[in-house]
């Protein structure tokens, strides 16, 4: 009878570590698992990206911060977009920064220093002259082409009568009547302008340029430099 309950005894016991040792293996194949297991790594986008957290107030400090140092952004809307970006960019360039796009703290120490020193780091380019004479294809000597070429010129809504005109070697004067729109209030004025072809059209010229440097034909000269 002894043997018999000793029996029993080892056979719970043997039932009670194999269990254990179910339980054990569980928790290691989760952990194994746990461990194995990799997290795809969050997408990065290109452009500003916060210092902390930049709130619309902070983006439009950051694009007068860059208008101010000559990187025009366009409208100063606190909203971050390409041109924004291009001129984040622009203004790291020319103040020596990491041009990364990234506003963080020492591009926004750099630019809040510079910007209120009003110091320059973005300058625009100077723009080339325009052409001065007759170049290309010449135009029509015809007052409907030269009216267009007078037009060109003109605010929008004014209206246009050529009253007078000659041509000679791509150079042409008009006379002509300029009657500003009606909710202008404006009287219409008679006004004599100097004018080139270029590429097969009339453009109108700087009379203070163009008849300072005597280049021109003798008839444009004396109708479209000494008259008016």
């Amino acid at each position: 009878m002894h043997s018999h309950s000793a029996r029993r005894i080892l056979g719970v016991a043997v039932l009670s570590l194999a269990i254990i040792a179910g339980i054990a293996g569980c928790s290691s194949d989760k952990k194994s698992s746990g461990t194995s297991t990799t997290t795809a790594a969050a997408p990065t986008t290109s452009g500003v990206k916060p210092v902390n957290t930049l709130t619309k107030a902070d983006i439009v400090q950051m694009q007068e911060w860059l208008d101010a140092v000559g990187c025009d952004v366009g409208n100063n809307d606190g909203v971050i977009g390409p041109m924004t970006i291009a001129s984040l960019k622009a203004f790291q360039k020319g103040a020596g920064l990491t041009v990364d796009g990234t506003y963080g703290p020492k591009t926004k120490a750099a630019l809040s220093t510079d910007a209120q020193a009003k110091k320059k780091i973005c300058v625009a380019p100077t723009p080339p002259p325009a052409p001065v004479g007759p170049t290309g294809a010449s135009a029509a000597c015809t007052a409907a082409a030269i009216t267009a070429g007078l037009d060109a010129g003109m605010t929008a809504g004014t209206t246009v009568k050529v009253t007078g005109f000659g041509c000679d070697s791509g150079w042409a004067y008009a006379w002509a009547e300029l009657t500003p729109p009606a909710s202008s209030g404006a009287p219409t004025l008679g006004v004599t302008d100097v004018l080139a072809s270029r590429d097969g059209n009339w453009v109108t010229q700087d009379r203070g340029v163009v008849c300072q440097q005597g280049k021109i034909p003798s008839t444009i000269y004396t109708n479209g430099c000494m008259s008016n």
